[in-house]
């Protein structure tokens, strides 16, 4: 419910900004919608006209099918707040946004909050929560970049170093232990390497010291509440429901009767969805690019390389400063084989292009800056 509001508001803010036309709307206004309209095509019009044709779905289900790739006109508002605010207290918005999602988190962990889920699979995790991972993972890499260089990743302004570093501890401990998505894990820790190098050996050596007592004492995990039992059968028997493994075969099947043909994708809101053509048990939202190639079949290996070129060309026009994005993204697409990045994590996308236009309008102000002042000063410069 949370979710639809929000998406609500963004579509509703990007409209209203389309018919103002306003001219003290920026360019990187205009280049967020440009890549809100792409997205929107490629990832949401696209599979529902392919799921027309395959199956003969209609259009708006399709849509609403793929509705969570409009996230990323939640970029819209959040560049219209941010410009609003200064740097620092952008900054200080999203740890303390993540912040509340690591106390909502602890609290459903230990009780405090009811789990109205269903569980479905005997492989779930229990107590696993599912509030704000992907704000705490841009809040760890937050603390990691500004440890690492100890200024800011947008305007360069000096930060405290003790402070994110606390920030990311608080964001890894709660991934690990209240989260408990591997995918994550293995993104922070990815991302460690990539932006530390030599300060990852400092990092790594804290977090085994760190965990010294977890392997002595094994009864301290379960007062954090991880579920030990999973952890073991896990890496003793594997999965009972191997969900994922079961739903890979089942699309390189269906590829394979249908020649690579585009899918699309299938609604539960039509004739039960995908149930009647492949049971129960089958989930593109957790299979990644093998989703993607279900969708879009053949085509998948013409819009994917796309798609990462006009994303890299829309954020090199708003700012040519990608440092601290490459690095995050890069670490996102590492899990991409399971990971569905262009229609499940858009919101991941939209906030970096936020933070890369808070970049180019912080560059473009000291630019003025510069063009303001006196002749005798930029003489003193040279």
């Amino acid at each position: 419910m949370i979710n639809e509001l929000y998406l609500a508001i963004c579509i509703g803010f990007a409209g209203f900004l389309i018919m103002a036309k306003s001219e003290d709307s920026s360019r990187e206004f205009h280049l967020l919608l440009y890549y809100s309209a792409f997205s929107i095509f490629m990832f949401i019009i696209l599979p529902a006209i392919f799921s027309n044709l395959m199956y003969g779905q209609p259009l708006i289900y399709g849509i609403i099918e793929e509705r969570r790739v409009m996230f990323c006109l939640g970029a819209i508002p959040l560049l219209f707040m941010a410009k609003r605010v200064n740097v620092l207290e952008f900054e200080r918005a999203i740890v303390y946004s993540a912040m509340i999602a690591v106390f909502f988190t602890w609290c459903f962990k230990f009780g405090l909050i009811a789990d109205t889920r269903e569980k479905v699979l005997s492989s779930e995790r229990p107590d696993r929560s599912t509030i704000g991972p992907n704000l705490m993972a841009l809040a760890y890499f937050y603390g990691i970049q500004i440890w690492s260089t100890g200024t800011s990743p947008i305007d360069g302004s000096k930060r405290s170093k003790n402070f994110y570093l606390l920030v990311a501890f608080v964001m890894l401990m709660t991934l690990a232990f209240g989260t408990q998505i591997r995918q994550l894990l293995a993104m922070c820790l990815l991302f460690t390497l990539f932006c530390l190098r030599l300060k990852a050996v400092v990092w790594a050596v804290a977090l085994v010291v760190l965990a010294l007592p977890f392997y002595f004492f094994p009864d301290l995990l379960k007062l954090l509440g991880l579920n030990v039992e999973f952890y073991t059968q896990a890496a003793q028997k594997g999965m009972d429901d191997n969900i994922r493994g079961h739903t890979i075969d089942q699309i390189f099947h269906h590829l394979d009767q249908v020649n690579w043909l585009p899918s699309g994708s299938l609604s539960l809101m039509w004739n039960d969805g995908f149930i009647p053509y492949f049971g129960e048990w089958f989930f593109l939202s957790d299979v990644g690019f093998f989703g993607t190639a279900f969708r879009f079949g053949f085509l998948a290996f013409l819009v994917v390389p796309i798609s990462l070129y006009v994303y890299n060309y829309i954020a090199k026009n708003i700012c040519s400063d990608m440092t601290f994005i490459y690095t995050s993204l890069f670490a996102y697409f590492i899990t991409w084989p399971l990971n569905g990045l262009f229609e499940y994590d858009q919101p991941v996308f939209a906030i970096y292009f936020v933070i890369l236009s808070l970049r180019a309008m912080h560059y473009r102000t000291l630019e003025g800056i510069y063009e303001r002042r006196p002749y005798s000063q930029l003489q003193g410069s040279y």
